[in-house]
């Protein structure tokens, strides 16, 4: 059966009604899952926009609140008081949007998998509309939707160690051939040709596994499993502790980076639409599908040598396979 995704090209009145005949949601709390920007990169989903999914949704009888976590890396958003002070400058206040802001920080629920997996504690047990801007990133080719959940409802430890476990080990077989290096989204990858091996910088590897991923003698293999699989695993650990789910995907201002970059970013190509649907690997790759027709290219792949079809193929086995997630 296939599974049902809408599109419009815009945010307007007919989508919105449409949504509202097919979100699971009535008179029930709901958090909003997003990203609520950084001070200089203004490619994030905008106030006004998130605003009217706040109002559709307390039309439904709903009491809805907006929800992201704190980030591992340095910047104000390490930092829930920080945080406060990122969304307020992008518009996100209690008073603008009618609605509470929450962000979480260490509290949290676990589900069990390749890591145990941190689930944000206030999304546990509620029902969540997972709102998300896409746009490029180095370690998975795209950001979207599994990337809101992977990491956006995750803890600072698990966020970490999802990088962390996608690092390269080498095995053994190395024939200098180079793919490694060329495939690096950030340089951090070069070769012993004394050693005759690679040698990653591992303080500069953000352990997105596509060097494991491309080598074609298979002599590098990742500390735990691809940073793909454990992004997936972990947005599949986030899913099983809602109540109801519902996702909207936002192909607009698609920079090459993703939205934690705090600099200006100029959008790589034109936009075109949203997408929404219950199932997140249709809307996954509904969004997929979407830029490479419009492009003609996998353009993301290009600009940042990693294609979004790893992170699918990842998360189809994650989510309709036997990947362990138990709580």
């Amino acid at each position: 059966m296939r599974t049902k995704v809408l599109f419009s090209e815009r945010l307007d009145d007919g989508f919105l009604e449409a949504l509202r005949r097919e979100m699971p949601f009535e008179n029930e709390v709901v958090a909003v899952k997003l990203h609520m920007g950084e001070p200089m990169n203004k490619n994030h989903l905008k106030a006004e926009e998130v605003k009217r999914f706040v109002d559709l949704l307390k039309t439904m009888g709903c009491k809805p609140f907006l929800f992201d976590t704190t980030v591992s890396y340095s910047g104000k958003r390490n930092s829930v008081k920080g945080y406060f002070e990122v969304a307020a400058l992008n518009g996100f206040t209690e008073g603008s949007m009618g609605c509470p802001i929450v962000i979480g920080d260490e509290e949290h629920e676990v589900v069990k998998g390749k890591l145990e997996y941190q689930v944000a504690k206030k999304l546990c047990g509620v029902s969540v509309l997972v709102l998300t801007h896409v746009k490029g990133h180095p370690c998975s080719g795209i950001g979207a939707a599994i990337k809101n959940l992977g990491m956006g409802a995750m803890t600072k430890k698990t966020k970490s160690e999802i990088h962390e476990g996608g690092k390269p080990v080498y095995v053994g077989g190395c024939v200098l051939c180079g793919a490694c290096v060329e495939n690096c989204p950030v340089g951090a990858m070069k070769l012993n040709e004394e050693e005759r091996r690679p040698e990653p910088s591992l303080a500069e590897c953000q352990g997105c596994s596509n060097c494991t991923i491309v080598c074609p003698q298979k002599a590098l293999k990742p500390r735990i499993a691809t940073f793909d699989f454990l992004l997936a695993e972990a947005a599949k650990a986030s899913v099983s502790k809602f109540r109801k789910v519902y996702f909207v995907n936002f192909l607009q201002r698609m920079a090459r980076l993703c939205d934690c970059f705090d600099e200006p970013l100029e959008p790589v190509i034109p936009d075109i639409g949203i997408l929404a649907g219950s199932d997140i690997l249709a809307v996954e790759k509904a969004t997929y599908d979407l830029i490479v027709k419009k492009e003609g290219k996998d353009v993301f792949r290009e600009l940042n040598k990693k294609s979004f079809a790893e992170q699918l193929k990842a998360a189809e086995e994650v989510f309709q396979g036997e990947a362990p997630c138990r709580i």
